[in-house]
């Protein structure tokens, strides 16, 4: 199988990841190559949806001030049905399907302690298949990032 991204691919996903919005010129020059290269590259990367380029406006500009972390026990039956569900909610951010003491993992953002009050005591136990909820508040982000590297061996095919 031909690896999905090879060396000159990473290294302008890596400029892309520090400035989405970096012309296509500035990183030909950047990697001495021809802007047509560059171009052509990205619009491979984007079609075979191997990147995405997306604006990800701060949670706090829109009020989103607070946010917590959800570990959800539900009937294995219903997985997937509450999956969804917690997908489909405005407030959530991620939905994982994991090992361990959680079924699922969720993380939502909110305003307020009463919005994150009425998400545990309202809207979760209307979802049929939870059978419990443990939520941890985020108190302070040390560290959230977008970018990571391509590991080496996506790039040799293994």
């Amino acid at each position: 199988m031909k690896a999905p991204y090879d060396d000159l691919d990473r290294r302008i996903i890596g400029l892309l990841q520090k400035d989405g919005r970096r012309p296509n010129t500035e990183i030909a020059q950047i990697l001495g190559v021809t802007e047509t290269t560059v171009r052509k590259r990205i619009g491979r990367l984007l079609s075979e949806d191997l990147i995405k380029v997306v604006a990800v406006p701060s949670p706090e500009v829109v009020g989103m001030t607070m946010s917590a972390i959800i570990g959800i026990t539900v009937d294995m039956a219903r997985n997937q049905e509450v999956a969804e569900a917690l997908v489909a909610m405005p407030q959530t951010r991620y939905v994982g399907f994991s090992t361990g003491s959680y079924d699922l993992i969720t993380e939502v953002f909110f305003r307020s302690h009463e919005e994150l009050l009425h998400l545990l005591g309202q809207e979760l136990p209307r979802i049929p298949g939870i059978v419990k909820t443990e939520a941890s508040v985020i108190l302070k982000v040390a560290k959230f990032a977008y970018q990571w590297e391509v590991p080496d061996e996506v790039l040799q095919g293994t």
